[in-house]
């Protein structure tokens, strides 16, 4: 009888154990789209912040751009060239 008892109660606890750390649903997001994420919040200045700025402020987030631009050399830095670049041709012709 004891012996029936405890194989009743291993199996039964294998079965809920087992249903326990099964996964019934995929995770929302993929690592890969985590990771998107990621690298457009540092675009938008919104990454990194410091702590004490906490949501950032307007001047962290356009020194974030900043920055971001800078390292990555994207259109924000390619315009802010562009246009301090302009500026000198201008006048020089105007002369």
């Amino acid at each position: 009888m004891k012996l029936l008892t405890a194989f009743a109660v291993t199996v039964l606890s294998l079965s809920f154990g087992a249903n326990a750390f099964a996964q019934s649903s995929p995770s929302g997001l993929t690592r890969a789209e985590v990771r998107a994420q990621l690298v457009q919040a540092e675009a938008d200045g919104l990454v990194p912040s410091p702590k004490e700025d906490y949501p950032p402020s307007a001047e962290a987030i356009a020194r974030n751009k900043e920055i971001y631009a800078v390292r990555h050399g994207t259109d924000g830095a390619s315009m802010t060239k562009t246009a301090s670049t302009a500026a000198v041709p201008s006048e020089s012709t105007s002369n």
